[in-house]
C-alpha cells in the first residue's frame, strides 16, 4: 500500500457512523486476526457490546494484518469521502442497488455497503477514482497524427499479451509479478489504469510491545490516456524507464509498432515571448473566460546552471510597468497560468513544462484548455486547431 495510515477506521466517530450490521459483516471474515488480537466479534444483536475503542487501536497498528484486509481498509478508506459518496450512489442507482442508508448516509457507511453489497460496482468506482488523481502528464505522440486508424477498446488477448510483456519487467525490476492493465472508454479517448508493485518496503513497528519492523509490497497505479485526435499518449508521473516501457509496450500492441509513439516534444513557450499579451487570449474559445500568466521559469545555464523563477499576479502586467520583457533567447522552461472558467468564480491552475509535460487542476479541463494551446501556438504542429476543436465539442456532447 502506499500508506499504512486508514484515518476513517482509526477514530470511534467515523467507525460508529457505519451500520453495526454491515460493520461486522466487514469484518467476520478476519474474526480470526481479531480475535488472536483479544477482539472478539460480537453478533450484530448486541450493539452494546461493540468496543470501538479496542477496535481503532488494533487499525492504527497493522502489525501482521492480512493482506485482504488491508487492501479492503485501504480501497474503503480511499472512497470514504463526500465525492466517493457521490459517486458510489450515483452508480448504485443506475444499476438499481439500493442500500440500507438513513436520510444523511456517512462516507463510510456508504462505501463499507457498497464493498459488501455491489462489489464490482465499488470496484470500478474506485479503479476509476485512482484513473483521477494523477494531475501531471507527459505527452508522446505519433508523427502521422490524423492517419492513424483508429483505436478500438483493446480485446482481452491483447490486454492480457501487455501484462504480460509489463509483468516480465517490472519482476526483473523487482517489483512483483502481477501487472493489471484495466482500460476505460472517456469522451476524449481511452484511459487506462496499470496497477503494479513496487519494491519491497520495510516499516519499522512495536511487535507485541517490542521494537520490530512490517514488510509489504506498496502498491502503484499508473494512468494512461490515449487521445484519438492527437494520436497522442499521455503518461502520468513515472521514471525514465517505466516511461520507455509504456510507449514500447502500448505501441507494440495496440498499433502493432515498439516505435510508434514518438518522444519529440509536444508544448512550446515561444509564442509568450512572440505574441507577448496576446498569445493569452481566449476570447474565441468556447469554456474559457481569460487566463493570466503568473510565473516564468528561465533558464540562464552556464557554468552554474543558472534558473530564475518571476513571479506576481500579472506577469505581463507586470513587466509593462517597469518597461521590461521577456529574455530573447534564454530558454523558457516553465510557465504557470491562472484559468478562468464560466461556470465557476474559482480559477484553476494551468502549468507547462516544455517539451512533454502538462499539469492540469481537472481532467474534464483538458479538452477545451487544448484546444486553446493549440489556437496559440503552445502545441506543437501534431493536428490542426480545427481538429482539436472538434474534440473539445465531441468531449461536450
Amino acid at each position: 500500500m502506499a500508506t499504512l495510515n486508514f484515518k476513517r477506521f482509526s477514530h470511534v466517530d467515523d467507525l460508529k457512523v457505519v451500520h453495526l450490521h454491515s460493520l461486522i459483516r466487514f469484518l467476520e471474515p478476519h474474526a480470526a486476526y481479531f480475535a488472536a488480537k483479544g477482539f472478539i466479534l460480537p453478533s450484530e444483536g448486541s450493539p452494546d457490546d461493540f468496543d470501538y475503542e479496542a477496535l481503532t487501536s488494533l487499525f492504527i497498528s497493522t502489525d501482521d494484518m492480512p493482506q485482504d484486509l488491508v487492501e479492503a481498509l485501504y480501497q474503503v478508506n480511499e472512497m470514504a469521502t463526500p465525492e466517493g459518496m457521490q459517486d458510489i450512489l450515483e452508480r448504485c442507482e443506475e444499476a438499481g442497488v439500493e442500500l440500507a442508508l438513513g436520510e444523511e448516509p456517512a462516507p463510510t457507511d456508504v462505501a463499507v455497503q457498497t464493498w459488501l453489497q455491489a462489489p464490482e460496482i465499488f470496484e470500478r468506482a474506485h479503479n476509476e477514482y485512482q484513473l483521477d488523481r494523477p494531475r501531471s502528464f507527459e505527452s508522446f505522440f505519433n508523427p502521422a497524427g490524423k492517419h492513424v486508424s483508429p483505436l478500438k477498446m483493446p480485446t482481452l488477448a491483447i490486454l492480457r499479451a501487455m501484462e504480460a510483456d509489463l509483468t516480465e519487467w517490472f519482476d526483473r525490476k523487482k517489483c512483483g509479478k502481477t501487472v493489471k492493465v484495466m482500460p476505460f472508454e472517456r469522451d476524449d479517448g481511452l484511459w487506462f489504469l496499470v496497477r503494479r508493485g513496487e519494491p519491497i518496503k520495510r516499516q519499522g513497528a512495536v511487535l507485541d510491545g517490542k521494537s520490530g519492523s512490517v514488510v509489504y509490497r506498496p502498491e502503484k497505479h499508473d494512468v494512461l490516456v490515449y487521445t484519438p485526435a492527437l494520436a497522442e499518449l499521455r503518461i502520468s508521473p513515472v521514471t525514465k524507464k517505466e516511461r520507455e516501457l509504456y510507449l514500447r509496450v502500448f505501441g507494440k500492441h495496440l498499433f502493432e509498432g515498439d516505435d510508434f509513439f514518438s518522444e519529440r516534444g509536444k508544448y512550446t513557450l515561444e509564442p509568450l515571448r512572440r505574441d507577448g499579451k496576446e498569445s493569452l487570449v481566449c476570447s474565441d474559445i468556447t469554456g474559457l473566460d481569460e487566463i493570466v500568466l503568473r510565473e516564468i521559469r528561465i533558464a540562464w545555464g552556464g557554468r552554474h546552471k543558472e534558473f530564475e523563477t518571476r513571479r506576481a499576479d500579472d506577469i505581463f502586467a507586470a513587466y509593462e510597468e517597469k518597461g521590461r520583457e521577456l529574455p530573447r533567447h534564454a530558454p523558457l522552461v516553465l510557465a504557470k497560468f491562472k484559468v478562468n472558467f464560466p461556470d465557476t468564480k474559482k480559477t484553476r491552475a494551468l502549468v507547462i513544462y516544455p517539451p512533454n509535460k502538462i499539469n492540469i487542476k481537472r481532467h474534464d479541463d483538458s479538452a477545451v484548455l487544448d484546444a486553446w494551446m493549440a489556437k496559440r501556438g503552445f502545441i506543437l504542429n501534431q493536428a490542426s486547431e480545427e481538429e482539436i476543436e472538434d474534440d473539445v465539442s465531441m468531449a461536450g456532447s
